[in-house]
C-alpha cells in the first residue's frame, strides 16, 4: 500500500472503536470463557477466532469438539451456519471494491465478512470516496480481528470470574445488538414488515420447532412481508 492507502487503512482501524467493536469484544470474551469451560486448548480457540471469525460457527465447532463429534459432522454444521454470510458478501463487495483494488485485499476482506463488518461497512463506506473504501475496510477488519483474539485470551483466563450462566448470556449481546442496529437502519416498507413478522414467528418456532427457527422465520417472514408490502403499494 502507498502512503495514502496506509492513512485510509489506519482510519479503518480507528473505526473499530465503536459500540459495535465493544459488543464484539464482549461476545468473544464470553467465547473465550466457553473454550475454557469445555476444556479445549486456548490455541484451538484462537485458531477458530482467527480463521472462522463468526461466533455462531465457532460455538458450533467448540460444541462438536467438546462432545467428541466427527470432523465431517463439525464441517457440515459449521458450513450451515456460514451460509447466511454469503448474501452479505455478495451485497458488500460492490460497495467495497474499486477498479484498482488489488485482488489480495478483496480476498482478505471477504474472509472477515460477518454481521458486524457488514453493518459497519454498509453504514460507513458509502460516505467515503471509492478509492478509500477497500483500505479503510481492510483496516477495520484486521482491527476487529485483533480485538477478538485479545478478548478470547482474556475470556479464557478470566472465565472463573464469571458465573457460567452470565458468561453464556453475554453471547446474546451480539445478536441483540445486530437486531437493534439493523432495525434502525431499515428504510423500505418490506423490510419493516419482515422484522415485525419474523419477530412474532421466532417466538412460535423457538417453542415448537427450534431447529427450524432461523429458516422458518426468514423464509416465511420475508415472503409474507414482500407480498404485504407489494399489495399495500398497489392500493396506495
Amino acid at each position: 500500500m502507498n502512503k495514502q492507502q496506509r492513512q485510509y487503512f489506519l482510519n479503518g482501524c480507528r473505526s473499530s472503536m465503536t459500540p459495535a467493536g465493544i459488543v464484539l469484544f464482549t461476545t468473544f470474551f464470553a467465547y473465550g470463557a466457553l473454550v475454557n469451560g469445555t476444556n479445549i486448548d486456548l490455541s484451538v480457540g484462537l485458531g477458530l477466532s482467527l480463521f472462522t471469525f463468526a461466533v455462531p460457527g465457532q460455538v458450533v465447532l467448540v460444541d462438536e469438539l467438546a462432545r467428541g463429534g466427527s470432523i465431517l459432522t463439525a464441517a457440515i454444521a459449521t458450513t450451515l451456519t456460514a451460509i447466511r454470510l454469503l448474501p452479505l458478501s455478495v451485497s458488500m463487495m460492490p460497495v467495497v471494491r474499486d477498479k484498482d483494488t488489488p485482488r489480495w485485499m478483496l480476498m482478505i476482506i471477504v474472509h472477515y465478512v460477518a454481521v458486524t463488518v457488514w453493518i459497519q461497512s454498509m453504514q460507513l463506506l458509502p460516505k467515503l470516496p471509492r478509492e478509500q473504501r477497500a483500505p479503510f475496510c481492510l483496516g477495520m477488519c484486521l482491527s476487529l480481528s485483533s480485538m477478538t483474539l485479545v478478548a478470547t485470551v482474556i475470556g479464557f483466563y478470566a472465565s472463573h470470574l464469571l458465573p457460567t450462566n452470565v458468561a453464556a448470556a453475554t453471547l446474546l449481546i451480539t445478536p441483540m445488538y445486530f437486531f437493534l442496529s439493523t432495525f434502525g437502519a431499515v428504510k423500505h416498507l418490506a423490510e419493516k414488515y419482515a422484522f415485525a413478522i419474523g419477530s412474532v414467528l421466532s417466538i412460535f418456532f423457538i417453542y415448537t420447532y427450534p431447529d427450524l427457527a432461523l429458516l422458518g422465520t426468514g423464509l416465511i417472514g420475508g415472503t409474507a412481508a414482500y407480498f404485504i408490502a407489494r399489495r399495500k403499494r398497489r392500493n396506495d
